[in-house]
């Protein structure tokens, strides 16, 4: 069931890259069928948390405050980021899926382990597509100003998570604009606090990357060959994002996957959503369960991380901790 999984991933994560006010404002939930609109609903109703960006957990006179984030910038973000600011100079850390430094630990992993993102010996992507197909990847390519000859060396999954973004979205991520889990963490650092990481980044990557080689060939060429406003539904879910549905948005990503037609969509969802989202938030509970014990803490994590008995509110909840929202 791996099969057509980067796809998937592709299109679910699109989103984190781009800002709303850069692809517009679009909703296509809201233009969702009355049979969508049904099965969206039963998507969402067995998750815990299923709405809001903002919670507090409290235990034994500590108080974390959870931040749903969005990892791209958009002027709406200064509201959250001036909630959470006092909180966090009275706090003791600051918890990250990924620090500044772990990103840019990236261009060291590639450097150091160029197979992983790079094909490294024998046929490029130009050779291994067929010609049409390489034409619309010139086509992708050119629209976000890479050099398609650079990226004929891209690993499939790596140039399936590069046509995943937005053309739209480039202005603002070159701009060095910063996301709210960029913006807060400038604010730790101004106030001295410690900042934890709770991914390895090369264990995140290898998920990506350990597929085998066949199976990414056939993901990008799902993506090349799938048609799709990748802007309209990014803009769907950072506005669900923005307006604090936040278990919606993550589910809408399985009406995506089935309006492209792929098949066992519904189960590769399922996959995808086990490695990406479940998976890491058991990985995480132990460590944030140490990290704030006896602490004030503030956690700034991927909104989708938030719901679900797998998310991070629930393994507070676990650990004792009463949560609210704000």
């Amino acid at each position: 069931m791996v099969r057509k999984s980067l796809l998937v991933m592709a299109m679910v994560l699109a989103p984190v890259m781009a800002a709303a006010q850069s692809c517009g404002t679009v909703d296509l939930i809201d233009e969702l069928s009355a049979d969508e609109r049904a099965q969206l609903d039963d998507l969402v109703a067995p998750h815990a948390f299923p709405v809001g960006n903002l919670w507090r957990a409290e235990r034994d006179g500590s108080l974390v405050v959870v931040a749903g984030t969005l990892h791209v910038p958009d002027v709406r973000l200064s509201s959250l980021v001036a909630k959470v600011d006092p909180y966090l100079r009275d706090a003791d850390l600051l918890i990250l899926e990924a620090t500044s430094e772990d990103e840019a630990g990236l261009a060291a992993m590639a450097a150091q382990k160029p197979d992983l993102f790079f094909i490294t010996e024998g046929p490029t992507l130009i050779d291994l597509l067929s010609a049409e197909d390489w034409a619309k990847a010139e086509d992708q390519l050119g629209a976000l100003g890479i050099p398609a000859f650079v990226a004929a060396q891209f690993q499939p999954w790596y140039m399936n998570l590069t046509l995943a973004i937005p053309p739209c979205a480039l202005t603002l991520a070159q701009s060095g604009v910063k996301g709210l889990d960029r913006q807060l963490e400038d604010i730790a650092i101004e106030a001295g606090l410690p900042i934890r990481s709770l991914d390895d980044v090369e264990v995140v990557i290898r998920i990506f990357a350990d597929a085998p080689f066949d199976e990414q060939m056939d993901g990008l060429l799902l993506t090349l060959n799938t048609a799709d406003d990748g802007s309209a539904n990014t803009s769907t879910l950072i506005e669900a994002y923005f307006d604090g549905r936040t278990r919606e948005g993550w589910e809408f990503g399985r009406i995506l996957v089935e309006r492209a037609g792929i098949e066992d969509g519904q189960a590769l969802f399922d996959e995808v959503n086990e490695s990406l989202l479940v998976g890491r938030n058991e990985d995480w509970e132990p460590l944030i369960r140490d990290m704030v014990e006896g602490k004030d803490a503030v956690i700034a994590v991927g909104a989708a991380h938030l719901s679900g008995e797998s998310g991070v509110l629930r393994a507070l909840e676990r650990a004792g901790y009463a949560v609210e929202a704000f």
